[in-house]
């Protein structure tokens, strides 16, 4: 055990990298940074802040750089005669006021904001075996890029790290940093969609609603943090130019009708890209919400099509009233995850408008963030995209009956060999 001058020798530390140690290796660590702990407490706390550290093991004094030239020259120092040569000498190195009394308290509201949330999930093993998790950690854990619009500090904070990191690459034994961990692919942060919790959404809200009036939504399907990362991706599509015109099927795509129909620009994923992770954990979701719903639904669903991403660019753009699938093409349940934070119907328009078969209403559905929306694809719902305008983004997968899909491909490849058979 650590005698108690120590501990007060040790104050100073990061607590987070000494609890990340295995006990056992605690000794070598502290005889390492406690050279003179033999000390009177009553001296050492007379002492300045790490006043009795080996020269190596402190930081750098120097004012704070006033210009990007400066901050760069400021962060090369301190690489250079202070993380490299403790990482290389001790395996470890601490800094004190990283960020600053301001930009600290900001990432500290942000990380009790996603708290509050209560997104945080137990941490995990390697092993992801569950009965073993609290005898060896008892966290709780979220996962943020730093790109989410409520976590602007957490990402200066990331980008200070990246900075460190890069001056040391190089420096810091045989290591080739070429780039740091990302959140994982399966978020298990979002892990609030229990499958419990899935299951029940299908069995008692998703399959009642879809049979008796055929269309179905719920909100807050992913949760702020990752409908937020999703919007970021589909953004940097958006910016990137990867989003072109959407088609018409069985129609000229050219001119003025083409967009007088539909006015909305789409890409198509299918989630392994670079770049859509989020995306992916998704889809991911809404496969499983449907795999809970299909022994109920009558329907054979064994496939999906790739996820279309779309955006209506504002200026009034919409798509007329029209049918999914109106000649058996095999898509039979349509889901629309929507991303537009501060949505207003009444300002923006862009309300998806479902006139259901045989019912003496209809059903406007508001493109609201992290909502999403089901609805059978066929002849049952006709429905129309009204004239949006601000930006309105859309995420659409279409779920495939196997039995229409089969005999649909079975059409096509006879009128096609007919068709080349012919003189």
């Amino acid at each position: 055990m650590w005698s108690q001058t120590a501990r007060e020798r040790a104050r100073y530390t990061s607590a987070s990298v000494l609890d990340s140690m295995a006990e056992e290796n605690y000794d070598q660590i502290r005889d390492s940074l406690l050279l003179h702990q033999e000390q009177s407490p009553k001296n050492l706390l007379d002492e300045p802040r790490g006043a009795g550290m080996p020269l190596q093991l402190r930081r750098p004094r120097s004012n704070r750089p006033k210009s990007k030239e400066r901050r760069r020259l400021h962060t090369q120092k301190l690489v250079a005669r202070y993380i490299a040569p403790c990482m290389n000498s001790y395996g470890m190195c601490i800094v004190d006021n990283f960020l600053g009394d301001k930009v600290g308290e900001r990432v500290l509201q942000e990380v009790k904001r996603i708290d509050q949330r209560g997104i945080m999930r137990d941490g995990q093993l390697v092993s992801q075996k569950q009965d073993k998790n609290k005898g060896i950690r008892g966290d709780k854990i979220a996962w943020v890029s730093g790109t989410e619009s409520d976590c602007q500090n957490i990402g200066f904070l990331l980008s200070r790290m990246d900075r460190l990191i890069t001056c040391a690459d190089g420096k810091m034994d045989k290591f080739k940093i070429r780039g740091r961990h990302k959140p994982p692919d399966t978020m298990p942060f979002l892990q609030h969609a229990l499958d419990s919790q899935l299951e029940s959404l299908a069995l008692q809200q998703v399959v009642p609603a879809l049979l008796d009036q055929g269309f179905f939504y719920v909100d807050h399907f992913l949760g702020d943090i990752a409908g937020h990362m999703v919007l970021g991706q589909v953004k940097r599509m958006h910016s990137c130019g990867l989003l072109n015109d959407g088609q018409l099927a069985g129609r000229s795509s050219s001119g003025v009708s083409r967009r007088n129909i539909r006015g909305d620009k789409i890409t198509w994923v299918n989630g392994t890209e670079g770049g859509t992770e989020a995306v992916n954990f998704l889809l991911t979701l809404i496969d499983k919400l449907i795999s809970l719903c299909v022994g109920r639904l009558g329907k054979s669903i064994r496939a999906r099509s790739k996820a279309m991403v779309a955006c209506y660019p504002g200026n009034g753009a919409g798509y007329v009233k029209h049918v999914d699938n109106p000649n058996a093409d095999g898509r039979c349940v349509t889901c629309i995850y929507y991303l537009n934070k501060n949505w207003n119907a009444k300002e923006h328009g862009g309300l998806l408008r479902i006139f259901p078969e045989g019912k003496p209403y209809v059903a406007d559905i508001e493109p609201l963030f992290d909502r999403l929306l089901l609805f059978w694809s066929d002849r049952r719902n006709p429905h129309e995209v009204q004239p949006s305008y601000a930006t309105r983004y859309a995420i659409t997968v279409w779920y495939f009956d196997s039995e229409e899909r089969a005999e649909a491909k079975r059409k096509y490849l006879t009128a096609v060999s007919q068709e080349s058979a012919s003189p």
